[in-house]
């Protein structure tokens, strides 16, 4: 017998369904992350949604400050019933995200429930690493962003978000990207590739407590083609892992072959597909 529980609680929801998602954890990544945060913030802000049967879990279901859903792996059933059951409780959200095949699945469902369309805003390759190959002969040395680059690395980082077409729901204005970047370059988590000691390209580390999510990977036009973006990721990468996680891992845009050569090239490799669906009216923004 399906049934699904409600709670706000991350320490319990670890508790309970970690096994499960760690198992997978680069393609849980996401919802691990966002509930090791919270649990360690004791935020009750967030929402999680677990589906079992008579076997145990089944899958879940994550929302944080009304963003988007991010889904579990799961059985096709499974999504259905989920998807299903949270439409008649009004949820809202902007988009699904999660492994590719679940998340067109649930919005399928959802939008035969509700009659909300959804588009397909992102493909995107999930990779893992756990053994960093340098790329050879780039110019250059690796460093954390100090606090004097927090102007730099907040013009990086909304413009990573412009020239990434991220959907209306994850754009952020300048000065969010400001505040990011004091947040990021206070917790040791932006590292930046320097020639002749100035920062070139930019990259962030994420995730969970054993497992690292490279992120916001931008180079400025002006100095792309060089090789410092592989530079960058790698040397963060093995940064990661010097530190005792047990891997890295990052979501690539599929339609950019440049950027997942480079993340191949560099040991970066294939896990699975992730989806994210929006809502026509984000879809349309």
């Amino acid at each position: 017998m399906m049934r699904i529980d409600v709670n706000s609680n991350p320490k319990d929801f670890l508790a309970q369904n970690g096994e499960f998602l760690y198992r997978a954890e680069a393609e849980h990544n996401l919802i691990l992350s966002l509930a090791e945060m919270a649990a360690k913030k004791n935020d009750k802000s967030i929402q999680f949604y677990t589906l079992s049967n008579d076997d145990g879990f089944v899958m879940a279901a994550v929302q944080q400050d009304g963003r988007n859903l991010v889904v579990s792996r799961a059985a096709q059933d499974g999504v259905e019933f989920l998807a299903e059951n949270l439409a008649g409780k009004k949820l809202s959200f902007p988009g699904v995200v999660g492994p590719a095949d679940v998340a067109a699945a649930f919005s399928n469902t959802w939008a035969s429930a509700t009659g909300q369309r959804f588009a397909e805003y992102m493909d995107q390759i999930i990779y893992s690493l756990k053994k960093v190959s340098p790329p050879a002969d780039v110019e250059g040395v690796f460093r954390l962003a100090e606090p004097k680059d927090k102007k730099m690395i907040g013009e990086w980082t909304y413009a990573f978000t412009t020239d990434a077409h991220l959907p209306k729901s994850e754009q952020i204005t300048p000065d969010q990207g400001q505040k990011h970047a004091e947040e990021r370059i206070a917790a040791g988590r932006i590292g930046v590739w320097c020639v002749d000691g100035k920062p070139v390209a930019q990259a962030s580390a994420g995730g969970t407590e054993k497992a690292a999510r490279i992120s916001l990977v931008y180079t400025p036009p002006e100095h792309r083609g060089k090789g410092y973006a592989s530079a960058v990721v790698s040397a963060l990468s093995q940064k990661m892992l010097d530190e005792g996680k047990k891997m890295c891992c990052l979501y690539a845009d599929a339609r950019n072959p440049v950027s997942n050569s480079i993340y191949r090239k560099i040991g970066y490799e294939f896990v699975g597909r992730s989806s994210l669906y929006v809502v026509d009216r984000a879809a349309k923004d």
